[in-house]
């Protein structure tokens, strides 16, 4: 076995999960498959939030199982968690089942399979160790780096507590060392993740979140930071007040709603109230005027009746989010709302997610308009996805921006655009100024 592909499905997580299977990976003598090879080994890391998951991975396992020649197969992430050895079951073709606690043991899963043994590793550990001089970091531009994993809140919908198991924070000052090694090998940002990264409490020294964001924001060189996913019960004011001080704190911020009803809201047991949602965005936007918010919104939660529907499109219209990602809701196995009565029909679900588009996206247009004459400061990220003359990249509160390439800049390069038009999903403009030229190079293997 020589070479390999990982296929990745979900979040910044299960994306950054996948950067540390290579990592570990190319430890153990493999190197990734050129676009014209056929890859010994194919990883499916795999996410269950969204509908149907697990169909989506086994169509995909008979696809790859009918390859000539055949690769081996390993299913990671957070399927692999939900199925465990149902897997190996349903499909002799997949090789090894991998949780995403055990990341670090894919070698030994491969080395299993050498012996005969199809082996399904789905235990958490209750310390989260991250070895980041292995992780082979894809992005030209940023660095992912997971500073608390699993959740315990055990929202009604969601899978995560079962998939990623309970809240394991990292050392306070591990992290800081992993910032400061992706800084110095030129990365200009960084972007750090949990399922309710506002709940991290070093396990050592018992510092939260804002003291993190405190110490990051002055490592020299990092002009940008990032974090994600916060929950709403846990956004104080020491954090708004680092947001509020640090301007390479990026001023965008992902705060699920999932629901403007409080009788949607305490079926979902979110432990806050509208209220409450709507007090905390106005003291953030009282301290950060500038900030740029993004939610998620859950349409047809059982039992949503229309008057709940409306509510939640009335707070909507109230705070008008930059960005809005909504879905509807589709049960995941285990969970308690899988077991509620009152199911919404799909085609009232369909209906509301239209009505909800709408609203959004006109808001976003209108936000954005807001932008034109403005010069925002870009990190490129590579060629435009609608022209190849044009460079994109994310202004600081994370807008797409786009603008025609100009002199010798490229990808990882840091400018200011004026803005010159903008639509409801992207800006564009035109170059200024070059700030800084810090690069990596671009992997050249894009389905890694």
């Amino acid at each position: 076995m020589r070479t390999f592909l990982i296929e990745t499905w979900g979040c910044q997580m299960n994306q950054h999960d996948s950067e540390q299977l290579t990592g570990h990976l190319l430890k153990a003598g493999l190197r990734p498959a050129g676009e014209s090879e056929s890859p010994d080994l194919i990883l499916l890391n795999t996410c269950s939030v969204r509908e149907k998951p697990v169909q989506k991975i086994l169509s995909r396992i008979g696809e790859l199982a009918g390859r000539k020649p055949q690769p081996t197969i390993g299913v990671c992430g957070c399927v692999a968690q939900q199925e465990g050895k149902k897997l190996l079951e349903r499909s002799p073709a997949v090789g090894f089942v991998l949780g995403p606690g055990q990341n670090s043991n894919v070698g030994s899963a491969l080395h299993s399979l050498r012996q005969g043994e199809r082996s399904v590793l789905t235990d958490f550990d209750s310390e989260l160790e991250v070895n980041y001089r292995t992780i082979f970091r894809k992005s030209p531009t940023r660095g992912m780096i997971t500073i608390i994993e699993g959740c315990d809140e055990f929202c009604t919908f969601c899978i995560v507590p079962y998939t990623r198991g309970r809240e394991r924070s990292r050392p306070f000052q591990e992290i800081l060392n992993e910032v400061r090694h992706i800084v110095s090998s030129g990365l200009h940002e960084v972007e750090l993740l949990g399922q309710t990264i506002n709940n991290y409490q070093c396990p050592e020294t018992g510092k939260g979140l804002s003291a993190l964001l405190e110490s990051v924001a002055q490592v020299p060189g990092l002009e940008r930071i990032r974090f994600i996913t916060s929950h709403p019960r846990y956004f104080d004011d020491q954090l708004i007040d680092v947001l509020s001080r640090h301007t390479n704190v990026s001023r965008y911020l992902h705060l699920p709603l999932q629901a403007g009803s409080d009788p949607v809201l305490r079926r979902m047991r979110r432990r806050y109230t509208r209220s409450e949602y709507l007090d905390l965005i106005g003291k953030i936007r009282g301290a950060v005027p500038d900030i740029n918010l993004s939610t998620d919104i859950i349409v047809g939660f059982p039992g949503e009746t229309e008057d709940d529907f409306e509510s939640t499109l009335e707070i909507l219209e109230e705070i008008r989010f930059g960005q809005v990602f909504a879905f509807a809701y589709s049960p995941r196995p285990g969970t308690p709302a899988a077991k509620y009565d009152e199911v919404v029909p799909q085609a009232v679900q369909k209906e509301r997610l239209q009505r909800l588009f709408a609203v959004t996206n006109r808001i976003s247009h209108e936000l954005n308009q807001l932008q034109i004459g403005r010069e925002v400061k870009v990190l490129i990220d590579g060629p435009s996805r609608r022209r190849d003359s044009d460079w994109q990249g994310r202004a600081d509160d994370n807008r797409v921006v786009n603008f025609p390439k100009a002199g010798d800049l490229d990808v990882g390069d840091l400018v200011t655009v004026k803005v010159l038009r903008a639509g409801a999903h992207s800006l564009s403009g035109k170059f200024q100024r070059q700030l800084s030229n810090l690069r990596l190079p671009i992997l050249e293997n894009s389905s890694l």
